[in-house]
């Protein structure tokens, strides 16, 4: 694989103070003042959470980086936080599988993939519901059968996030309060997009998949419920492996996503507290306790390193997306709702007027105590932040990053 801007090796960290570019504003040369962010990042985050980390690339070369407070209290064994140090990602987790449906959909998996001669566009507009086993469509709700791959991306699908009884797949699909037609191709950030788009990214990947469910259920007798519990289990394991094998362990360095850290990271992940001085033991998850599987929705444990470096193999190669994907995905003249896997859109005067980029992407996670952000600022630079308490919430990290960037670039505009 060719790395074109990427760090030979990304555990090499560069620091590079002042960076040119390309003409910005009329300005012939650009610069980042690398002191002005970090005073700003570490005096928005330091003392204010139990810990934090956060770094800044461009071009998947690291900018900036910081760690800080305590991975685990006293209560816990009295870890230091680093920017090494594995962190529940919360929703960030979407960002790894939607990236993935994207990538898969650009390099299929096989000659058994569905669309094989279709173009990226193409077969975003596949139907959902044709890649689900009979399990799931049997008495769905209508509307459903409309949704594509695509508004399950944009979080267009219809799917209500308020939904008030019934939260598992088939209650989304099945239940009368799940699918609100009204909401159809309206954007409203809802979880269950992504979970279904975890278990659909494998099925998707190999169509066979439906008909071999189907089959079992006709086999076995199964009822709706039991096939889905199979379903899920398979695909939900499926979903881990292939993006493994297609992407984490193709990435310089490898990284090691891990959703069962209550099991496996228990002596070096950063625990969830309830805030800044809370001296009680804290939290820890596993994805494999509560549901048997990963999930292409949350529940992920990765540095803020390690997300970098996804970060730079999604930005600056092709390993993961390539350019069309990524300009689906957000670009700053796109309507915002428009948008692929990016959850949120934060419209700036200060990034509009001097960037031309007023909009700007990014997205967040939060589970339990934990809380991280990724933000798409202008001239390539991505920035990754994420604490272990909710003293400050996912969009005063946002807030913060915003300032940091500002400070570092406004002497450009002066």
């Amino acid at each position: 694989m060719k790395l074109r801007n990427l760090l030979t090796s990304f555990a090499t960290m560069a620091i590079l103070a002042g960076i040119a570019s390309a003409q910005v504003g009329g300005l012939t040369t650009f610069t980042f003042n690398k002191q002005a962010f970090d005073t700003a990042m570490v005096n928005g985050l330091d003392g204010n959470v139990m810990g934090y980390q956060y770094v800044l690339i461009k071009k998947g070369q690291v900018v900036s980086e910081d760690a800080g407070g305590l991975a685990q209290n006293a209560a816990d064994g009295n870890v230091p936080m680093t920017v090494n140090t594995p962190t529940n990602i919360g929703s960030l987790a979407k960002f790894l599988s939607g990236t993935a449906m994207l990538g898969l959909m650009l390099k299929p998996n096989g000659p058994a993939q569905y669309d094989n001669g279709l173009t990226l566009n193409q077969k975003l507009e596949r139907k959902i519901w044709t890649v689900m086993p009979n399990a799931w469509t049997n008495g769905m709700q209508a509307g459903v059968e409309d949704i594509s791959f695509r508004q399950l991306l944009q979080h267009r699908s219809g799917f209500d996030d308020q939904k008030p009884n019934n939260r598992t797949v088939l209650g989304f699909l099945k239940d009368p309060d799940g699918f609100n037609p009204a909401q159809f191709d309206v954007r409203e950030y809802s979880n269950i997009n992504y979970v279904l788009n975890g278990y659909l990214l494998p099925a998707y990947s190999t169509s066979s998949a439906k008909q071999s469910y189907n089959n079992a259920q006709n086999m076995y007798g199964w009822t709706d419920a039991q096939t889905d519990t199979y379903f899920r289990q398979g695909m939900g394991n499926n979903m881990h492996n292939l993006m493994k094998t297609r992407i984490w362990d193709k990435m310089t360095p490898k990284i090691y996503p891990n959703c069962d850290a209550a099991n496996t990271l228990q002596n070096v992940a950063a625990y969830g507290y309830n805030s800044v001085s809370d001296a009680t033991t804290g939290q820890i998850t596993s994805s494999i306790d509560t549901q048997g599987h990963c999930g292409g929705h949350g529940g992920y444990y990765l540095s803020a390193r390690a997300l970098a470096n996804y970060l730079a193999h999604f930005a600056a190669t092709d390993l993961i997306v390539n350019q069309e994907a990524r300009d689906l995905m957000h670009t700053d003249d796109m309507a915002p709702a428009d948008r692929l896997v990016w959850s949120f859109n934060k419209s700036s005067a200060y990034f509009g007027t001097n960037f031309n980029m007023p909009n700007v992407a990014w997205s967040n996670g939060v589970a339990g105590g934990w809380r991280s952000i990724i933000i798409k600022f202008p001239q390539d630079y991505y920035l990754v932040t994420v604490t272990n308490s909710p003293d400050i919430t996912a969009d005063g990290l946002r807030a913060i990053g915003f300032q940091a960037f500002r400070d570092a670039t406004e002497h450009n505009f002066n």
